[in-house]
């Protein structure tokens, strides 16, 4: 598995990534994270295990499985907290690592009929239980056993 030093998804302890979200857990292809902000509640992200950029930089049955996990991921929050639609996003500009927002919006709710931000100038912070719950929830609805 290749990986890049200092990369946001790559580096197990960089700070970036662990201000902004948590670890859910291993996927088939990716890693699923919960952002720490939950102005969109149940709003996480799957970025691919290996160090690749682009979609076309995964083998055939890498991006199918990545693709799976990203489903998979919206499907499991889309149960478990009910929102109208899921928004996805690929960025990566000023960061290189493929990776796909998954963010739950709710009709009358935080951003609903509009595009999502990447930052939130007022983020809704839940306590380290709730967090605890969610994370719980989503790897059970997931069966995420390695962290």
């Amino acid at each position: 598995m290749a990986t890049a030093p200092d990369c946001f998804y790559c580096d197990p302890n960089h700070e970036g990534r662990l201000a902004l979200m948590m670890r859910v857990g291993k996927m088939r292809e990716g890693v699923l994270y919960l952002f720490k902000d939950q102005a969109h509640k149940g709003r996480c992200v799957v970025a691919v295990d290996d160090h690749k950029a682009e979609l076309f930089d995964l083998t055939e049955q890498q991006r199918h499985d990545y693709m799976d996990d990203v489903s998979d991921a919206a499907a499991a929050v889309k149960k478990l907290w009910g929102c109208t639609k899921i928004n996805y996003g690929a960025y990566g500009d000023k960061l290189p690592h493929l990776h796909f927002h998954i963010v739950p919006k709710y009709e009358g709710g935080f951003e609903f009929g509009g595009s999502f931000a990447i930052g939130n100038d007022q983020p809704v912070f839940l306590s380290d239980e709730e967090y605890a719950e969610m994370i719980a929830q989503l790897k059970a609805e997931l069966n995420i056993t390695k962290d």
